[in-house]
């Protein structure tokens, strides 16, 4: 279970990776058969919803793109964010972790690497220092779509379906038409099937 969500939880970061790999080598499109179906579906069904261009999975392929390009640029925090959530996808949490620090070091308000910290740390196991940073960011931006969707994703992975189930429908809420909103509102969808409540057919929505 713990593992499951850590894959799905980060798929929003991964695609930051991957589009940035599409961008400098079309060449780009190795399978990896050990990634699970359901992450990969869910890794390209984002890439569509949001830019038109599907992911690649060769995730080990990534890092040493991203590696390199990082060698070169050591300063640029987009290509270490990127290159963070290609060894978070590889399941290397704590050189991912070390990156997300990194880049706070130099940028401590980077929303983005302070959640993707976040999900570093859950695959590492260190889940209190995960819900810990997590609320940290609601409280300081109650609107940030992406801490509300990976926060749903800690309760999920500790069996606390409805806390989960709520935190999904308010990342959805907070902006429905984007990848991150689609994406959570698909898993309240799947939720409510499983346990027999309805749901709209739309995404989005007030929480209830």
């Amino acid at each position: 279970m713990r593992k499951q969500y850590a894959v799905a939880g980060v798929v929003v970061a991964v695609l930051v990776a991957s589009l940035i790999v599409v961008a400098g080598s079309r060449s780009s499109k190795g399978s990896d058969p050990a990634q699970k179906a359901s992450a990969k579906s869910a890794t390209t069904g984002y890439a569509s919803a949001t830019s038109g261009v599907r992911a690649p999975t060769d995730y080990s392929a990534m890092v040493k793109l991203l590696a390199a390009r990082y060698a070169r640029n050591p300063s640029d925090s987009k290509i270490a964010l990127a290159l963070a959530n290609a060894y978070l996808m590889t399941d290397r949490p704590k050189k991912a972790g070390r990156l997300y620090t990194k880049v706070l070091k130099s940028e401590p308000d980077n929303e983005t690497a302070k959640v993707q910290l976040a999900m570093a740390l859950h695959a590492d196991g260190n889940d209190d220092q995960a819900f810990e940073l997590l609320n940290a960011v609601l409280r300081t931006d109650p609107r940030s779509q992406l801490a509300h969707y990976d926060l749903a994703g800690l309760y999920f992975s500790e069996q606390k379906s409805t806390l989960a189930r709520d935190e999904w429908k308010r990342a959805a809420a907070l902006d429905p038409a984007s990848g991150v909103g689609k994406m959570a509102q698909d898993f309240v969808n799947l939720m409510d099937e499983t346990t027999g409540r309805p749901h709209p057919s739309g995404t989005g929505g007030e929480l209830k």
